[in-house]
């Protein structure tokens, strides 16, 4: 009986989540694919540290995941699908927010960096060399915010 109640419920879970994922947006799932690139930024050192775990919070509540969505995606990013953002401005929102993560911990391992290249490029950059990193960090160790960086490069 117990047994069957399990299955049952387990059943019930799997409906939801699959009609979950039959409506989710293009943008939802973009945010989504967003979120887990910021999680393989911050595990690419091989610690997560406490400044990259609330970053990763504040996104998740940015983008309207509960805390155990946000938990789920860190502790496996690999069920999340990569999808590409489909406009320039979005892609350059992407690329300071990653490079924000990148750097939240005071330092910039070069295990991030290459990680960062990936994700560039699967994103929509040709390579590293067409995302100005280096500018983009100044202008985060300024205190500027990410709208005034994107005037910066749009």
């Amino acid at each position: 009986m117990f047994n069957e109640i399990l299955i049952l419920l387990l059943q019930k879970k799997r409906i939801e989540m699959s009609i979950e994922k039959l409506f989710e947006t293009g943008e939802r799932m973009q945010d989504r694919s967003h979120f887990r690139n910021m999680v393989l930024i911050a595990k690419a050192d091989g610690v997560i540290s406490e400044q990259e775990v609330a970053l990763l919070h504040k996104m998740g509540q940015k983008i309207s995941l509960s805390e155990e969505q946000v938990e789920e995606i860190i502790k496996d990013h690999k069920k999340i699908a990569i999808v590409p953002p489909y406009s320039r401005a979005d892609r350059y929102e992407q690329i300071i927010e990653l490079i924000q993560m990148m750097q939240i911990d005071g330092q910039v391992d070069e295990s991030e960096m290459h990680v960062l290249e990936r994700v560039a490029v699967g994103i929509g950059f040709k390579d590293l060399e067409d995302v100005d990193v280096e500018s983009i960090l100044a202008l985060i160790l300024r205190g500027e915010d990410t709208e005034t960086m994107l005037e910066e490069f749009l």
